[in-house]
């Protein structure tokens, strides 16, 4: 057997946890029914998991993939934590959290600079430093109201068996702040596997005919709902492409729903939209909007992180007191989470290093505010009335106006 931390605490190892692994996903409703279970049994292989045994089985399991996510014209490198599963008989152990934490710390010994998740509810990661990311917009519109006035051409089938193509469309879509993308082709796979009865259609206009702009979804009866769970393009052209013929299928589909690009507001391109709220409300048909904040974030490696963040801003210089709670969980790691002081400056050339500027003001902060605060998720005033982060006035005043950011937005749900 293979350690990652101690006797309780093991590699993941596909021959010896596959079967208990599956079984704790099904217990948990993650899968329903083989073909699930195959899906994910395609992908499992790929990934780096560990896995807490009981009485010599896997009893909770977490994943995790690595991938990058856009901070303005930079990538971080990123870990992405695809899972965290516990079976019935393992429930209040703790064994999510400290399993989780020594997944995470497994990537930031490996270079990882910022781990990011979808979590089933706000509270219990932040207690492993996770800070809670940017709103999302999810859209529910009847295709025929689409203010969409231009051409498009006859798409291409996107089929499950096209994944590789998804996973390159996917990787070289436009990416704006926030935009992630995660490495293993087989995560898609997996995804578009997982679909009953689904919905591809796009457009091969990349290098050598490769595939540039698509959507992907699932299907319902004869007039919907559809709902598509992912979607491409390189330019807003192609967006723009995508939306008309998403239109030309409203003759037909009464609903579809995705999340909103982060380069339009939807709104502008519905005819009446609360007119079509109003018309619709409570049916199965209904044309809504809702808003979430879906995805956690938090940072591993902080001079890396600030060492890639260029600001288009005056210079800020503060000391920064930082707080992490993962080192809770990690007993006997060489790594221990980023808490401690450093001396930090924003600007054009960010830098943090370990120490104290010398008549400079301090920023008082957990890891998750302060990923919060770097990503632009939520200014420091704002922050400091919810969340762990203080300082003086002046200094507030002053990030406030230097992390004027891009709304972070990943792009790929995870």
């Amino acid at each position: 057997m293979t350690y990652a931390c101690g006797p309780d605490i093991l590699k993941y190892d596909h021959e010896r946890d596959w079967e208990a692994v599956k079984r704790i996903h099904f217990e948990v409703g993650w899968l329903e029914d083989e073909d699930d279970a195959k899906a994910f049994e395609l992908l499992a292989p790929a990934l780096d998991g560990v896995v807490f045994p009981l009485s010599g089985e896997a009893e909770c399991a977490v994943f995790t993939a690595p991938g990058a996510m856009r901070y303005l014209e930079d990538d971080i490198d990123m870990t992405a934590v695809l899972a965290v599963t516990t079976s019935r008989v393992a429930r209040k152990l703790g064994a999510a959290q400290r399993l989780t934490a020594h997944a995470v710390a497994d990537q930031a010994e490996a270079g990882s600079e910022v781990a990011s998740l979808g979590m089933f509810d706000q509270g219990f990661y932040d207690r492993l430093g996770f800070g809670t990311g940017a709103y999302a917009h999810r859209i529910a519109f009847d295709p025929a109201t689409l203010k969409v006035e231009r051409r498009f051409r006859v798409p291409q089938r996107i089929g499950k068996g096209r994944w590789r193509e998804v996973h390159a469309a996917m990787s070289d879509r436009l990416r704006g702040h926030g935009g992630c993308v995660l490495q293993h082709p087989e995560i898609l796979r997996m995804e578009l596997e997982s679909v009953d009865k689904s919905i591809g259609l796009g457009y091969c206009d990349g290098p050598d005919g490769a595939l540039s702009h698509f959507f992907f979804g699932e299907t319902k009866g004869e007039n919907g709902p559809y709902h598509i769970y992912a979607y491409a393009y390189r330019t807003t052209d192609q967006l723009f492409e995508l939306l008309a013929l998403i239109k030309s299928l409203g003759d037909q589909v009464a609903l579809f729903t995705m999340e909103e690009p982060p380069e339009i507001q939807m709104q502008d391109l519905i005819e009446a939209p609360f007119r079509q709220h109003r018309r619709t409300e409570g049916g199965t048909f209904a044309a809504r909007h809702s808003t979430r904040a879906y995805w956690q974030a938090r940072i591993l490696n902080l001079s890396k992180c600030l060492a890639k963040t260029h600001l288009d801003a005056e210079e800020v210089r503060f000391n920064l007191h930082l707080t992490d709670p993962i080192a809770e969980h990690l007993e006997g790691r060489q790594w221990q989470g980023v808490a401690g002081d450093y001396a930090v400056t924003l600007g054009a050339q960010s830098s943090a290093r370990r120490g104290e500027l010398p008549d400079a003001p301090t920023l008082t902060a957990s890891v998750g505010a302060f990923t919060r605060l770097w990503l632009g998720v939520r200014n420091a005033s704002s922050l400091t009335l919810t969340d762990d982060l203080r300082g003086e006035p002046a200094l507030l005043a002053a990030l406030d106006r230097a992390l004027r950011l891009p709304t972070p937005h990943f792009g790929w749900d995870f």
